[in-house]
């Protein structure tokens, strides 16, 4: 497990480098000036120019930028910011740098095992009248946006009931409609495959031979079917972790959260590149991270993916 668990880590290090290296390519792709925007009425201040040049390094070689760029992210810097003059990028995005995450793993935590068992409860029950209401309400789950969504639970539960509010962070009741918008499309998407999955080991021989010896029906679903089905569920979760970083990019524009979507928009607009790119590398290394654990559940929950691993090794 140990030899299979280094893999996977070393693996990740040319994924991250790849990221890197597109993220500095695209930003110096971006047309206009980012000096000039940032003198803004100053911009005939050709010693201030200069000076700022100088400052963010932009006067050096585009090589040398990139060898700089790398070598401060790997002491943890991510430059200075374009939009606040000479402010760290980490001190920008620090407010919002585990918000996003939070978000994410709330809701992944809260759509797993909710998806798990509706999926399997209609799964136990095909073509059955909770069968069909609970298709039903996946596809109503997965064709219905966020923002759509966002809105109804707002009017619902903050407007009309007044149970929660609107908008904001740092209350354990602003966390509640972030985190069940975030899991809505997810928990559906889930519950339709662990349904599709629980069908497919339903009809196993080992099932039916678990049967014969007279298990009961819950211990033949506990023991049995729940352990295989997860093991092609578990590749789909570092995609779903995927999705809802990139979801909450839109929640948190809607609830006025501080996380690094928001901050994200908020650096698009202001063309605040190296925060764009921080926020981007920072996105990369969640999903990848998650990714990794996902892999490492995988080996853990399926001894022959890692021994077959060590084979080819």
């Amino acid at each position: 497990m140990l030899a299979y668990a280094i893999k996977r880590v070393l693996g990740l290090i040319p994924v991250l480098a790849i990221a890197v290296v597109v993220t500095f390519i695209a930003a110096q792709m971006v047309p206009g000036d980012p000096i000039l925007a940032l003198l803004s009425d100053q911009s005939g201040d050709q010693e201030l120019e200069a000076r700022l040049r100088a400052d963010y390094g932009l006067d050096r070689p585009i090589l040398e930028q990139f060898i700089d760029y790398v070598a401060g992210l790997l002491q943890g810097d991510f430059g200075l910011s374009f939009r606040f003059a000479n402010v760290p990028v980490i001190e920008v995005i620090g407010t919002g740098l585990a918000i996003s995450p939070i978000l994410a793993l709330s809701a992944m935590a809260l759509s797993v095992p909710l998806g798990t068992a509706l999926g399997t409860f209609a799964a136990l029950r095909r073509n059955s009248l909770a069968d069909t209401v609970i298709i039903f309400v996946v596809v109503a789950g997965i064709s219905v946006p966020n923002f759509a969504m966002a809105t109804v639970l707002v009017y619902w539960f903050a407007i009309t009931l007044g149970v929660l509010p609107v908008a904001g962070w740092g209350t354990v009741q602003q966390a509640v409609l972030p985190i069940v918008v975030l899991s809505i499309s997810p928990t559906a998407y889930i519950a339709r495959l662990s349904r599709t999955y629980m069908l497919e080991v339903l009809q196993q021989d080992y099932i039916r031979t678990a049967r014969a010896k007279g298990l009961g029906e819950r211990l033949v679903v506990l023991r049995h079917g729940l352990r295989n089905m997860l093991v092609p569920l578990l590749t789909t979760l570092g995609i779903i972790f995927g999705v809802l970083l990139t979801n909450t990019v839109v929640v948190e524009a809607i609830f006025n959260i501080p996380g690094l979507g928001r901050i994200a928009i908020d650096a698009i607009f202001a063309r605040d590149y190296p925060v764009i790119m921080a926020v981007v590398l920072l996105f990369t290394g969640f999903y990848s991270m998650i990714n990794l654990i996902v892999d490492l559940l995988y080996g853990w929950v399926d001894p022959r993916i890692r021994l077959g691993d060590g084979r080819a090794s």
